[in-house]
Parts: structure tokens; sequence; C-alpha cells
């Protein structure tokens, strides 16, 4: 599945002193996932990439609606239960993100 051009857009870092600064949305995404993992799951970075599936990382549904959620928030957008229950990997997961963004 071809990546929604959403995926060039992007957003001003954080704590950055110089504004002009600023990183692809789906990097963005990327860590906000990464982060997620580390922090509930003590996945490192190194081990997570897009075709790493959820079930391998030992993600249960609960950790993917507490990602949703996250995700939700940060970006205004409302991600459906049934699409999320077809997320397998996190190429699908940020795939389903940015699609929802560029709806947006």
């Amino acid at each position: 599945m071809a990546r929604p051009t959403v995926f060039r857009m992007c957003r001003r870092v954080r704590g950055t002193e110089d504004a002009s600064i600023s990183m692809p949305i789906e990097q963005e995404i990327q860590q906000e996932i990464t982060a997620y993992l580390g922090a509930h799951y003590a996945i490192e970075p190194d081990q997570i990439s897009d075709d790493s599936t959820l079930e391998d990382l030992g993600v249960d549904s609960l950790g993917v609606l507490a990602i949703a959620e996250i995700i939700e928030k940060k970006y205004g957008i409302s991600l459906s239960d049934e699409r999320i229950a077809g997320v397998r990997t996190l190429a699908d997961f940020k795939d389903l993100i940015l699609l929802k963004i560029g709806e947006r």
C-alpha cells in the first residue's frame, strides 16, 4: 500500500531553539509510538521497524487503543475501532494515522 502524500507534512520540533527546524510528521508519529512502546513494554527503539507486528512486539489490544488515544488527542483525529482492528504492523498503524490526518 502506498503511503499517503501527507508524509511530506512537517511539524515544528518542540524544544528546539531554531523554530525553522522541522521533522516529517511520519517521523514524529514513529517517535510517539516508539516512546510509548519503550515506556510501557520496555522495547528498545532498535527492536522496532515498520515491519514489526504488534503481536511480535507483545502489544495487546489495550496497548493499541492507548497508542490510538495518544495519537487522536495529539493530532485531533478519530481512529475507528474497526480500522484499528485491521492494523497488523507499525507501518499499517502509521498509514492509518497519516490517512486520517490527511482527511482532516
